[in-house]
């Protein structure tokens, strides 16, 4: 994912509220390895991950003082995921943040391969790489909720094995186990 296709998603984010600028300081923010916020133009914060230099953790703003992290990694050359914390969110803030996510993945279904909801954020890494990538069963905890695209349930009969199934519409599928 290029500059030119993640902003985008940064646009579709910022519709439903989620801004990678903050709403009164006009920078956007890039949390460094010890979690302290690094200011930075958010149009340098798109260059850097059009760039898939590494991995990157980037706040969205759903105000001033509430923030939704989205760490964002680079597991093929035309594959990356964006991860969304949701932790320490009202329910009111959680659920404004979930939409803004089910928008995007409902209008960029095409670039999306599958919305894993951990509730509890037990899945480790790559058992939700394991899954989302080569349609392989996590060996120890299960996501509470994976979202494929329903033209990719045949892709993956393992991760269908026993699981219920619902179709959600709009192109998406939810599997539960």
């Amino acid at each position: 994912m290029d500059e030119a296709e993640f902003r985008p998603v940064t646009d579709l984010l910022a519709e439903s509220g989620m801004t990678v600028e903050h709403p009164t300081l006009g920078c956007g923010m890039l949390l460094d390895v010890v979690g302290e916020q690094v200011k930075l133009p958010p149009e340098r914060i798109l260059e850097l991950v059009g760039l898939s230099v590494g991995p990157l953790c980037l706040q969205f703003w759903l105000s001033a003082d509430v923030d939704v992290v989205c760490d964002v990694r680079y597991v093929a050359p035309d594959t990356q995921i964006l991860t969304f914390v949701l932790h320490g969110l009202t329910k009111n803030e959680h659920d404004r943040a979930e939409g803004a996510i089910q928008r995007l993945i409902a209008r960029e279904l095409d670039m999306t391969v599958a919305l894993l909801v951990d509730l509890g954020g037990e899945t480790a890494e790559e058992d939700d790489d394991a899954l989302v990538l080569y349609g392989r069963l996590p060996t120890g905890p299960r996501p509470d909720r994976v979202q494929f695209r329903t033209d990719r349930l045949s892709a993956v009969p393992e991760v269908l094995a026993g699981a219920e199934v619902t179709d959600l519409g709009y192109g998406q599928s939810a599997v539960r186990w």
